[in-house]
């Protein structure tokens, strides 16, 4: 499954345009504690690189150290002003760190600060977690699939996760 998760993260990086005018992406990795894999990069080479390097995940998960840590990276030294999003993937629910409201508050944060919350959830996730996460309205911020395949299957064939991302509800 992993190997699933490392090529859905290439997939998204593919789908953009990289540049000085174009989209920056930064990557953080989380499972019990959040880590920054890339800041804000125009680089896709550096950004597969990134992934290739992503730790196994433990089985432990704490999405608000992942929401924290990605604003941090949204908001960082690398980071261009104007509008920013955080896309979070995750396949389960918080169990360290505090609970799914832990998760929620940290999401909160981040909404706060101005960034749009894209959130997909699959396994273990709570479905009203994920659309509690996902900046408004969930049905354009949120998607809950049984598995990573078939959040792949319906980012490649109902809609373009890029095309979600820059412009949400078209």
């Amino acid at each position: 499954m992993r190997s699933s998760i490392l090529d859905f993260a290439r997939e998204i990086v593919s789908q953009f345009a990289l540049g000085p005018s174009a989209a920056q992406i930064g990557i953080v990795e989380f499972s019990a504690d959040a880590a920054t894999l890339s800041e804000m990069s125009m680089d896709a080479n550096a950004l597969n690189t990134a992934i290739s390097n992503a730790s196994s995940a433990g089985g432990r998960t704490s999405i608000s150290d992942g929401l924290a840590r990605g604003l941090s990276v949204v908001t960082g030294a690398t980071a261009r002003h104007g509008s920013s999003m955080i896309l979070l993937l995750t396949d389960g629910k918080q169990t360290v760190d505090g609970d799914d409201d832990t998760a929620i508050a940290q999401a909160r944060v981040v909404k706060n600060a101005g960034v749009e919350l894209v959130a997909i959830g699959f396994g273990g996730a709570r479905v009203s977690t994920i659309e509690a996460i996902a900046s408004p309205p969930a049905s354009e911020y949120a998607y809950f699939g049984s598995d990573i395949d078939a959040i792949r299957r319906h980012f490649g064939q109902n809609a373009s996760l890029c095309g979600l991302l820059l412009s949400p509800g078209a």
